[in-house]
Parts: structure tokens; C-alpha cells; sequence
């Protein structure tokens, strides 16, 4: 396999394991994506085990893309290379806590269920908080390598502007079931579009030792 077809399947890979939710149709209920994402992952809905399998396939790769990366991105990002792929692999392992502790039930729908303690529950928003602030510490090492090295750039400020945006939709995402109770969804579909697409480009520039050895000596 060529090297740009082996980034390219990395990328496919990224995006699509990580955008299980596309198959929501399979859960059968018309609300279920008015509630979190998650929730089609949850113990008491039909085809959960796809969803989380989804999650544990797309952990998989974001694991594969980090170690790659901690020498694939030295030309590309800098000394930061391996601080991102830390942070990604830290993505990948509450991923993998995310599918295995699932949430017990779709708490936008069963009130009862939401209602009642759950160790479990708190375990999975725990990892989910992890994985939240850990993709927001991924583009913002990658904007502070590019920083360091040509300042506030065009992609610098893109970046940057990608982790503004993937804050206030992770900040709406929470405070959705108290101000706009059946939003919650539609936020975080669109936050984990553009943080699947953010992972896909990470695979993308990936290169091996001899690629950079090329370009270095070339």
C-alpha cells in the first residue's frame, strides 16, 4: 500500500468510525437524536453494541494516527509533535471508557431512568469530559507549535478560531437540556463533524522518517 493510500484510509477511518450516529435510523425512534449522541450507545437501546462498537473502532485509529504521529508531525507541526500525539491517545483511551461504560439508559427520553444514581453514569461523563478537554488541548498544541514558530499566521488563527468554535459547541452541548431541552444532538453532531474532520487532516500530514529525510535532503 503507497503511503498517501495508507493516509488515506486512516482518514476514511477517522471520520466515518467516528460518525456512528449516522445510523440512528437503526434505533427506530424519531427523537433519538434530540438527545446526546451517546444516548443511541445506551445499555437499553436497540443496536447499542454498533454504536460502542463505532466508538471502540474509532479509538482504535485515533490510537494508531498518535503513536505515527509523534514522529509523522515533527516537520509539520514541531517540537509540539509529541504533546499532540499524547493528547490524541488520551482522546483514544476515553473513547474506549466511553463505549464500556455506557450510559444505562437514553436519559432524554426515560425520566424515570435519569432520574436515578447511577455510578456508571458518572463514569461516562467523567471520560467524556476527557476526551472534551483533551480534543480542545489537541488543536490547541497544534496552534501553539505553528505559533512558536511563524506567530499569528493564517493557519494559526484558523486553528485557534477551530478551537473557539469546538469550546462554545461543547459549552452548548451542555447547557442545552436546561435552556433548549432536544438540541443537544444537533450541537454535538456538528462538533463531532469538524473534530472527526480535525483528526482526519492529523492523519493526512502524517509522514514517515524517510518522506521527511527527503524533503530535508532534497
Amino acid at each position: 500500500m503507497s503511503r498517501h493510500r495508507g493516509r488515506a484510509v486512516l482518514v476514511l477511518l477517522a471520520i466515518v468510525t467516528y460518525n456512528s450516529w449516522l445510523l440512528w435510523r437503526l434505533n427506530g425512534d424519531p427523537r433519538a437524536l434530540s438527545g446526546y449522541l451517546s444516548e443511541l450507545a445506551a445499555q437499553d437501546q436497540p443496536y447499542q453494541w454498533l454504536f460502542r462498537l463505532g466508538d471502540l473502532l474509532a479509538a482504535a485509529v485515533f490510537a494508531v494516527i498518535a503513536v505515527l504521529g509523534r514522529r509523522g508531525w515533527g516537520r509539520w507541526i514541531g517540537p509540539r509533535a509529541a504533546q499532540v500525539s499524547a493528547a490524541l491517545l488520551v482522546v483514544a483511551v476515553g473513547t474506549v471508557a466511553d463505549a464500556v461504560f455506557n450510559l444505562p439508559c437514553a436519559e432524554s427520553r426515560d425520566a424515570v431512568c435519569a432520574a436515578t444514581p447511577s455510578l456508571v453514569r458518572r463514569v461516562h461523563e467523567a471520560s467524556s469530559t476527557v476526551v472534551s478537554t483533551s480534543m480542545l488541548l489537541l488543536i490547541g498544541l497544534v496552534a501553539l507549535g505553528w505559533w512558536e514558530r511563524e506567530r499569528w499566521s493564517g493557519r494559526v488563527r484558523a486553528t485557534a478560531g477551530l478551537g473557539v468554535v469546538v469550546a462554545a459547541l461543547l459549552f452548548s452541548s451542555t447547557v442545552a437540556p436546561k435552556l433548549a431541552p432536544g438540541t443537544q444532538g444537533a450541537v454535538q453532531i456538528i462538533q463531532v463533524v469538524l473534530c472527526s474532520a480535525w483528526i482526519g487532516l492529523l492523519a493526512w500530514r502524517l509522514e514517515d522518517e524517510d518522506e521527511g529525510q527527503q524533503v530535508r535532503d532534497g
